[in-house]
């Protein structure tokens, strides 16, 4: 196993001679191996143990276990709890996954680079997991032995050798009791999946390696191709003329969504593959779509909703014009008629200050002579779809007073009484403007 180490740490630049390194330390025979090897190596290392609080006294075990090791062996330890029930049921999250990303989180505080104790059978085991929900090559080249920080020296060493390393070591270790019972996936694939495979190879995780190594020169060409692609980007659009590789069109599309935080389903990918060549768009989840004018597809996202601006009598700058405000005094309602009449405002009755805005949802309006209040994304429906977001609401004192294509609210409306008026006139710049 040590030889196997050295390997991994060489092939993977994975820590430098003598380097500062934490072990995610769980007390199971991966990580007390891990370790013991580190150590042993000439590592300066020091441990890190997060108790997950979910196994009750068999959790207290192991962290019990952890600090008595790194007692022994002089090893500086951080111990760090975390309550992964409540996590989960408030994040709403599988056990596994908030145990993660909990586990990931307590991590953010050690400085340096940590090593965690994934093996080869591991390794496998996820690869084969990947396999059996389907798959692209990234997912088939099992447990990177590098991410960023994180190291994993054991990436080519087996379960069982783990175990041996241990026995000659004359050192024990804790078992996670959960790991032995057949009742979800990975642990189906270890107990029962693995053992009916090395039936036809003893030597499966060995073959692995060379698997690995294959796909991840595939993967790692395919990444250099999508680069290529994806460094096209003009600030608006991704060019991808002459792509006629499947594989590197499909890792392209994958990343350019990553990049826009868009979970890459292998299902999107290929209806984006298929509008490639084409003009339109497709959804790609609510109010994000993409575009393709040829060979260039663009992301459409919302635009963030414009700021309210101060409104007073003269020219007011607003986001898409002017919205200009003429006081008239004295003012006389017989001459105007009742059209125009629907942009003029009392200005005795305002008592506050007149702002523009966008409509901001769930809010109402009371019409002149209706007798009841509308709601103002019903008013907004004269717009088309694309543009009622954009539409001007003057606003006085948080409340709705006029909206853009309807009119002023009958608390403003003028009257016989009206002796001083403004008229609101919003104008629109021209779209090539």
């Amino acid at each position: 196993m040590r030889d196997k180490v050295i390997k991994a740490v060489r092939d993977f630049s994975m820590l430098s001679g003598g380097e500062d390194v934490t072990v995610a330390l769980s007390g199971g025979a991966d990580s007390t191996a891990l370790l013991l090897c580190l150590i042993d190596l000439g590592y300066r290392c020091s441990a890190v143990h997060v108790n997950h609080n979910l196994r009750g006294d068999e959790s207290l075990r192991d962290e019990d276990f952890c600090k008595d090791l790194c007692r022994r062996l002089g090893v500086p330890l951080t111990v760090k709890s975390v309550d992964v029930k409540s996590y989960c049921a408030e994040k709403r999250l599988s056990t596994e996954l908030g145990a993660r990303e909990l586990r990931y989180a307590a991590f953010s505080g050690i400085s340096g680079k940590i090593a965690t104790a994934h093996t080869l059978s591991d390794s496998v085991e996820t690869a084969i997991f990947n396999l059996a929900r389907g798959s692209g090559i990234k997912g088939l080249t099992g447990i990177p032995p590098v991410r960023g920080r994180f190291v994993r020296p054991l990436i080519y060493c087996t379960r069982g050798e783990i175990e041996e390393y241990l026995m000659c070591k004359g050192q024990d270790f804790v078992t996670d009791s959960t790991n032995l019972l057949p009742d979800c996936s990975r642990n189906i694939i270890r107990l029962n999946v693995i053992p009916e495979l090395k039936k036809i190879n003893p030597s499966l995780e060995n073959a692995f390696i060379r698997t690995f190594a294959a796909l991840r020169d595939a993967d790692d060409l395919i990444a250099r191709e999508s680069q290529k692609i994806l460094d096209s980007f003009d600030g608006k659009a991704y060019d991808f003329t002459g792509v006629a590789d499947g594989a590197v069109l499909s890792g392209a599309i994958t990343e350019l969504l990553r990049r826009e935080k868009i979970e890459p389903s292998a299902e999107k990918v290929a209806e984006i593959k298929s509008l490639i060549g084409t003009t339109g768009r497709i959804e790609l989840k609510k109010g994000i779509y993409i575009r393709a004018d040829g060979e260039s597809l663009t992301i459409e996202r919302p635009s963030p909703p414009p700021e309210p601006v101060g409104i007073v009598v003269g020219q007011n700058p607003f986001w898409d014009g002017f919205v200009n405000v003429t006081e008239i005094s004295p003012f006389d309602i017989s001459a105007f008629n009742k059209p125009a009449l629907r942009y003029f405002i009392d200005k005795a009755k305002i008592g506050g200050v007149m702002t523009a805005r966008p409509y901001r949802g769930s809010e109402k309006i009371a019409l002149p002579n209706r007798g009841f209040s509308t709601e103002v994304k019903k008013l907004l429906t004269v717009f088309p779809p694309e543009e009622r977001k954009r539409a001007v609401i003057i606003d006085v004192g948080g409340k709705a007073v006029l909206v853009e294509g309807t009119g002023v609210c009958e608390d403003l409306s003028c009257d016989k009484n009206t002796s001083c008026a403004l008229r609101i006139d919003i104008i629109r710049r021209e779209k090539n403007e």
